[in-house]
């Protein structure tokens, strides 16, 4: 379930990567602007970063499941915040609560199979 969130970023973030840099995204994020590639630039870290994770689960690994918790922490932090600061109006932060649905399932299904420990 991990590696599927994960790939469910990538499989989100590709052609929305695409998009931005060919245009055919400009009526959901706008024009181009510095700030439009900086956003790229962000979610293509994030793609890249969840193939290398994808890899490192499949290793089993040590670090994959912490790593992963940080990125989906990252994740959910900001798409939450999309929708206090653009409100549920854009495709863009009703894709970003999806992910931030399946996410939490995630997160909420390793705790409850005892997988996450408080203890260390």
């Amino acid at each position: 379930m991990v590696i599927f969130a994960l790939g469910v970023n990538i499989a989100i973030l590709v052609p929305v990567i695409l998009g931005l840099a060919t245009g055919g995204m400009d009526d959901a994020f706008g024009p181009a602007s510095d700030a439009r590639r900086i956003l790229t630039c962000v979610y293509c870290a994030i793609a890249v970063l969840s193939a290398a994770l994808i890899a490192l689960h499949v290793g089993a690994h040590p670090w994959a499941l912490p790593m992963t918790l940080a990125l989906f922490a990252v994740q959910i932090t900001y798409k939450l915040g999309t929708v206090a600061v653009i409100g549920l109006g854009s495709p863009v932060v009703v894709t970003n609560l999806g992910v931030v649905v399946l996410q939490l399932g995630v997160i909420a299904a390793l705790w409850w199979r005892g997988a996450l420990s408080l203890a260390g």
